[in-house]
């Protein structure tokens, strides 16, 4: 360790609790500084990727898990403290306070938009349930935090069911923790790719002279996937309601933002530039453009055991891949079925899928860094055993020869095999203790 690098130490402490947002007032934030999550959550910009995040890892690994409330305005806080003061439990909500020309002020961390309430399959998460289970297991790694009032024979009431973002550090102002890319793009000769994190970031490296994207844009729903067209020239950004910022020579061919799917866009595949692909985590597959749509997991009235987790076009656009977190592949149009994964020979539920650029093969890549090819699509390796991962793998991408390929972490580790060549990243891999995957 260099002299002037600091040891992390962990912003998960009982007592550590969010910061405020700077500029803002409790339970009165602007839209300009909340992200939507999910159809019943806002968060604070800085603390939504990482919810999200956290839960589509929790969907991934067949845990249900769903927020209740995020941010919370003061007219709630208000309601909340008077319907536990009514039930004669008035410490049990964050106090409300008055300002001295007589108007109520919020104290609650939901009012900076950086607590969630969360829930299960059984409702309202409890202590032991498989929600809590989950939480306690995964939800430090980023940087959610259970503080010390909120647990077992914390306070007079204990809520297994919320959680605080300390991502930043917290009020204790320890090391931060990254958790917002969710994939990346290569430039067309390879010799270089962008960073894109939830919030909408390009971030480039190499040749990549992306400038612009939503970082400084009021964002209604989190990136949750990305595209480049052919030229090179420009990139297409889809959020979790299938929304659509179209960039440089990307055209708009339009988005589901209009009627959002019943589930989540998990990613988008570009139909060799005339159209695109927008996935959902239940299978359902919606072109725009010229890309047509072949089937869908969904419109065949599969049952899914795990959701999908990515798509990935064939090299004419007229056909297309899904895989599911579980490993299973499905092959539309003249996209060609080369084999998938069984769940048991998965250590971590596959998050992505690449495909060979001659469309007869593809890769899997899991969340702890393991690779598997599939067709002629060459294995170059995955990520080795000894190096510890803080944060996920979020996505893979090939080199444009197919002789190499990157795989990109949740705080912005790259790693290269083959013939792809590391040109940076959004932050360096730390080496640390080794997160164990649920079997």
């Amino acid at each position: 360790m260099s002299p002037s690098r600091k040891p992390f130490i962990s912003p998960i402490q009982p007592d550590n609790r969010p910061t405020a947002v700077v500029g803002d007032t409790n339970g009165l934030m602007p839209a300009r500084d909340l992200v939507g999550v999910a159809p019943n959550c806002l968060a604070a910009r800085a603390a939504a990727p990482s919810l999200g995040l956290l839960l589509a890892t929790a969907r991934n690994e067949g845990v249900v898990l769903h927020t209740e409330q995020c941010y919370r305005p003061l007219s709630d806080q208000v309601t909340v403290k008077q319907r536990w003061s009514a039930a004669g439990h008035s410490s049990c909500a964050a106090p409300v306070l008055t300002t001295s020309s007589g108007k109520p002020k919020g104290t609650s961390m939901h009012g900076w938009g950086k607590a969630a309430d969360l829930s299960d399959a059984g409702g309202t998460v409890g202590f032991g349930s498989p929600g809590y289970e989950f939480l306690t297991a995964q939800a430090a790694r980023f940087g959610w935090n259970h503080p010390a009032w909120a647990r077992p024979g914390g306070s007079t009431c204990p809520e297994a069911w919320h959680w605080e973002w300390v991502g930043d550090g917290g009020i204790l102002h320890d090391s931060p923790i990254r958790a917002d890319v969710v994939t990346l793009l290569p430039t067309w000769d390879g010799l270089g790719y962008s960073i894109v994190t939830g919030l909408g970031a390009v971030l480039p490296h190499g040749d990549s002279t992306d400038r612009v994207s939503l970082a400084r844009s009021r964002l209604a729903w989190l990136v949750v996937g990305a595209s480049r067209t052919p030229s090179g020239g420009g990139y297409w950004l889809v959020g979790l309601d299938g929304s659509v910022h179209a960039f440089g020579d990307a055209p708009n061919f339009g988005s589901t933002a209009s009627h959002p799917p019943a589930q989540p866009v998990v990613g988008m595949a570009s139909a060799n530039g005339a159209g695109y692909w927008l996935a959902t985590a239940d299978g359902k597959v919606f072109g725009f453009g010229a890309a047509r749509t072949y089937g869908s997991p969904a419109a065949s009235g599969l049952s899914l055991a795990r959701p999908i987790v990515a798509i990935a076009a064939t090299p004419d656009g007229r056909g297309y891949w899904l895989a599911g977190s579980d490993g299973k592949v499905f092959a539309y149009g003249d996209a060609a079925f080369h084999g998938g994964m069984s769940r048991r020979s998965l250590k971590a539920p596959v998050v992505s899928l690449a495909a060979a650029p001659d469309g007869r093969g593809y890769w899997l890549a899991g969340a702890d860094g393991s690779v598997h090819a599939f067709g002629d699509a060459p294995s170059f390796g995955s990520i080795p055993r000894r190096i510890a991962l803080r944060e996920p793998v979020m996505a893979m991408a090939a080199t444009p020869d197919g002789d190499g390929y990157w795989l990109v972490a949740a705080d912005g580790s790259v790693f290269a095999f083959g013939d792809a060549s590391p040109h940076g990243v959004a932050r360096p891999a730390r080496i640390g203790l080794r997160q164990k995957w649920p079997q």
